[in-house]
């Protein structure tokens, strides 16, 4: 079983994936705090994996929706020599400007925080790169504390 917490009505779709950032400034006199975003971990990433239904006010997001999540890893591009499951390492992002790169979004992945300490939990493969100097994999990681 997951995590229940509360979304904004908008984006409790099953499947939404989303990184939680931490409370903003309204959440933290609010009465729903504790079943909202006290339930997550501040950099880490969770996909809605069901719609509860039940709705209550929400000061920033109008009204939120009651939904089960569960964290997930990321697809990420990491040096080879870091591509072992089971490793635990301090993620960078691949600097690159090219813009035609079909590995762009997994060099530099929107959901995962620059050096976030995540853990290597499944590797694809190399990745073809003609930029960057040092051989990269593609890999799943999870973010941690």
């Amino acid at each position: 079983m997951g995590t229940i917490t509360l979304v904004g009505y908008l984006v409790a779709k099953e499947g939404y994936t989303f990184l939680h950032s931490g409370p903003a400034k309204e959440c933290l006199d609010c009465r729903l705090r504790k079943a909202c975003v006290d339930k997550l971990k501040k950099g880490h990433v969770y996909r809605v994996k069901k719609v509860l239904g039940i709705v209550n006010k929400c000061p920033i997001n109008d009204k939120v929706v009651t939904v089960e999540v569960e964290e997930v890893p990321v697809t990420a591009a990491i040096p080879k020599k870091m591509a072992v499951e089971g490793l635990t390492i301090k993620y960078e992002k691949i600097k690159c400007d090219t813009s035609d790169c079909p590995e762009k979004d997994v060099c530099a992945p929107r959901l995962l925080p620059e050096r976030a300490k995540v853990k290597v939990v499944k590797i694809y493969g190399r990745i073809q790169c003609r930029k960057h100097g040092e051989p990269l994999v593609k890999a799943d990681v999870l973010v941690i504390d």
